[in-house]
């Protein structure tokens, strides 16, 4: 996969993340669609860290990789709130841990469990009584899906949909118009 494709791919998944609308955004690799996965990730991490976006490795396999693309500010702030602490400690996670702890711990946990933990929705900014709606009903009956599954409030979720489309399809658009990557990604 060439450079501009690879951007592509980042802009279309993760356009609201880079763009500065949402606060992480996990992102699937298949190693083998590249000449060399980890050379093409790593030529991108000075534009993410010059603008405040963290990379985590939270599962790799020989031919998948996991990746997190996250605003460490924004999810520690996140993470903090009462709603999303009592969720993660609900879900075994230390109640007093800085981000980096909460982190490896869910990295532990996928690697161990061989799936993919329902609490990671908080480590993506999601709500989480929409979070905890996932987990309690199993993935069914919920209000609307997008982005994620809402069991909240479906009016501002739709209004946040709307916006993560619009922030993608003008991102995508831009690159495709010629701009440079670095140049819309958003410094947090």
């Amino acid at each position: 996969m060439s450079r501009s494709a690879f951007e592509a791919l980042l802009g279309f998944h993760g356009a609201p993340t880079f763009a500065g609308e949402k606060p992480a955004v996990l992102l699937s690799f298949k190693k083998s669609q590249f000449e060399d996965f980890d050379a093409m990730l790593a030529s991108f991490t000075p534009c993410f860290r010059c603008k405040g976006i963290s990379v985590l490795r939270l599962v790799e396999g020989e031919e998948y990789v996991l990746v997190l693309f996250y605003r460490a500010r924004r999810i520690a702030r996140f993470v903090k709130r009462a709603d999303a602490r009592a969720l993660l400690r609900s879900c075994g996670y230390d109640d007093d841990a800085p981000l980096a702890e909460l982190l490896a711990e869910l990295q532990r946990r996928m690697e161990i469990k061989k799936t993919f933990p329902h609490e990671t929705g908080i480590f993506l900014g999601y709500p989480p009584e929409d979070v905890r709606g996932f987990i309690e009903h199993r993935g069914k009956d919920f209000a609307l899906s997008g982005y994620w599954k809402v069991y909240g409030n479906p009016d501002a979720a739709r209004a946040l949909f709307a916006r993560y489309t619009a922030c993608s399809e003008e991102f995508c658009k831009k690159l495709d118009d010629g701009a440079r990557f670095e140049d819309l990604v958003v410094a947090s």
